[in-house]
């Protein structure tokens, strides 16, 4: 059976004052698949290795199954590692590398045996016992290493990226494999990985990381669906979503619309709730998210009452197979995902200011009180300022019935209900930020 692993405002920062993370707070529950994801140097690993023992924690505490455990040596948590690099002995076959833990804990030699052949049958590598790492494909060499990780049956394991180095296939084929051994196991298993695409294949919760700071932990569809700030909108998703710089303008006697600079979105009326508090955002800087499945090309069709109408312009054509990728410009302006600051404690904007009008509004559309929050509503780090760019970009799904040629114009449709604005910092104005959601 898994443990139960709470990390409360866990940081690490190395010699010299440089921080690795800062003041993490999350808990895994026993048995729990959690992917922590993020890109080079955002801080998982180091994470990772907290948990293992192999890194001291700087400030925060770490609980196994309700134990304070900074200070137990590795040995003592009941956790296994597997590496990017396999580490495995390479004087040693395939067997007695995935027999070395109960070696060391001279456990009966028959029970070796047993769990050795056991575990060479899970994963499909029974023929290989007797090879050395060397005579190995890297495939096998990390089906032997996660044989030697769940021979001893622990109650916590700890992956670091232990695909990255295969080619994609192979990865495909060996996730499913981990992820089939680990819940025959009912051990509680933290992946990282800087690949989304992983990440939501495999993580019953996906944890955020940017910078030594926790983004969101939620599970795949509600980081989809639903995520925390422009860094966990652009992370997760392929193809990426689209920023554009935007404004509100929503005039007293006409239709409220968006614009993206040379072209508008008009809101259709009555306005939704989450349109409802754009509002109070009029003339402040945005950023605009679209994703491709929110964007179809207008050509022999009618638009929806949620579809709005624009012009792209051809810039790229992507061939994958399956389908084309279409970039387009929609005479905007890029946005970039903004930088980041480390967030201090919450505290409330300045009265009268256009973020305590639209947190006022969408509290009274949800029925709390002026300062009540939601339990679930977390608390997300302020960003720097936007980064300007000269054109707008767009990536629309064309399937394979044509190619347009670059430069051609195009009339698109734009499902407004698709639509995600964020502040200038970043953070998730629309959809409604206090929403619990029901997915």
């Amino acid at each position: 059976m898994g443990s139960t692993i709470t990390l409360h405002n866990v940081a690490k920062t190395y010699p010299g004052g440089q921080p690795a993370l800062r003041r993490v707070s999350l808990t895994v529950a026993a048995g729990e698949f959690l992917v922590l994801l993020g890109p080079s140097g955002c801080g998982k690993s180091t994470l990772l290795r907290m948990i293992a023992g192999l890194e001291t924690i700087t400030e925060g505490e770490l609980h196994l199954d309700g134990t304070l455990a900074n200070d137990l040596d590795p040995s003592e948590r009941d956790t296994a590692m597997i590496f990017q690099s396999f580490a495995l002995y390479p004087n040693m076959t395939a067997a007695a590398n995935i027999a070395f833990p109960l070696a060391v804990q001279k456990q009966d030699p028959a029970l070796v045996s047993q769990r050795v052949e056991s575990a060479a049958h899970a994963l499909g590598i029974g023929h290989l016992m007797n090879r050395l790492p060397g005579r190995l494909s890297g495939g096998e060499r990390q089906r032997v290493a996660m044989g030697r990780a769940t021979v001893r049956r622990p109650s916590v394991f700890l992956l670091d990226e232990p695909l990255s180095s295969l080619d994609a296939r192979l990865r495909t084929r060996l996730r499913l494999e981990i992820l089939s051994t680990v819940r025959k196991s009912g051990a509680t298993t933290i992946y990282v990985t800087h690949d989304q695409s992983e990440a939501m294949a495999l993580g019953d919760r996906v944890a955020v990381l940017r910078d030594g700071i926790l983004q969101q932990v939620d599970t795949p569809r509600i980081l989809y669906t639903l995520p925390a700030n422009a860094f966990v909108a652009s992370f997760v998703g392929t193809p990426r979503i689209s920023l554009i710089h935007g404004t509100v303008h929503a005039p007293i006697d006409g239709a409220m619309a968006i614009s993206l600079g040379a072209q508008q979105l008009s809101l259709p009326m009555p306005l939704s709730r989450d349109h409802q508090m754009l509002r109070v955002m009029q003339g402040s800087p945005l950023l605009i998210g679209l994703r491709p499945e929110a964007v179809r090309i207008a050509e022999h069709t009618r638009a929806t009452s949620f579809e709005r109408p624009l012009t792209g312009i051809v810039e790229h054509v992507e061939f994958q197979g399956h389908e084309t990728l279409l970039h387009l410009t929609v005479g905007g302006r890029p946005a970039d995902v903004p930088d980041q600051t480390v967030p201090g404690p919450p505290s409330r904007p300045a009265r009268g200011s256009a973020a305590d009008l639209a947190r006022r509004l969408a509290q009274r559309a949800a029925g709390l009180s002026p300062w009540q929050r939601r339990p679930s509503e977390p608390h997300h780090p302020p960003a720097t300022a936007v980064p300007t760019g000269p054109r707008g970009e767009l990536v629309v799904r064309a399937g394979n019935g044509g190619f347009p040629q670059r430069g051609r114009h195009l009339p698109l449709l734009i499902d407004v209900r698709g639509l995600f604005v964020f502040d200038a910092r970043g953070e998730r104005v629309s959809p409604d930020p206090t929403r619990i959601p029901d997915l």
